[in-house]
């Protein structure tokens, strides 16, 4: 998936890339998210905040969605 950074440009991450990645490549990534990275959290946890914060923008993302369905809408 396509997350923005601060800088509003775009990165490609999958939950794989997440799982795999050493801490220098975690804190970079939550930086460039926007998230502050302190020396006393673990990797894990940051890991963790790095797969929250995909599935956060994965949740926001209605793929099924189409701006002509109005069929929420009642008369």
């Amino acid at each position: 998936m396509y997350l923005e950074t601060y800088t509003g440009n775009f990165v490609n991450v999958e939950l794989n890339d997440l799982n795999r990645m050493s801490r220098q490549e975690l804190v970079a990534h939550l930086e460039s998210r926007g998230t502050a990275c302190f020396d006393n959290e673990t990797t894990e946890e940051l890991r963790q905040c790095a797969i929250e914060d995909l599935e956060s923008e994965l949740e926001d993302s209605d793929f099924t969605a189409s701006p002509y369905d109005l069929s929420h809408c009642r008369r």
